[in-house]
């Protein structure tokens, strides 16, 4: 019986890539090379989170001045930190979700949904309803 020479694995067709030769030669896969993945900057949960931060003090100051007797400008105060607080709720979402400083973005959604005015009073309504009815006059 007449045996074929076998051919290398550098020769067989449709496989005479330089580096498959090389990966048969080595006998071995750099996994190195194929699993490194460019590590996503951080800074936009970090953004995210300063701002609900930013937000939570400025909506103490608001309250702090509504307790001073001036109600239309804490009223307009509070208005801003409703939007700030919309901002940094979205940032931080789009952080945890898409991978761009998770947890930073995580902990922003939380404290910009409790910084928010709007839901400070809704809690405040079902916590202590008590309290709502002497600040008012």
């Amino acid at each position: 019986m007449a045996r074929e020479p076998q051919q290398h694995a550098s020769q067989r067709p449709g496989r005479d890539t330089d580096e498959f030769a090389r990966l048969m030669q080595q006998g071995t896969v750099d996994v190195r090379q194929t699993t490194a993945r460019k590590r996503r900057s951080p800074i936009v949960g970090k953004i995210a989170l300063g701002l609900a931060v930013v937000s939570a003090a400025v909506d103490a100051s608001a309250f702090a001045v509504f307790m001073g007797g001036d109600s239309e400008f804490a009223f307009g105060i509070c208005f801003v930190v409703v939007f700030l607080t919309l901002i940094a709720a979205v940032l931080g979402f789009v952080a945890a979700v898409g991978g761009l400083g998770r947890w930073y973005g995580a902990i922003g959604v939380v404290v910009a949904f409790f910084a928010n005015p709007v839901i400070l009073i809704v809690i405040l309504v079902f916590v202590a309803p008590e309290v709502l009815t002497g600040m008012g006059a």
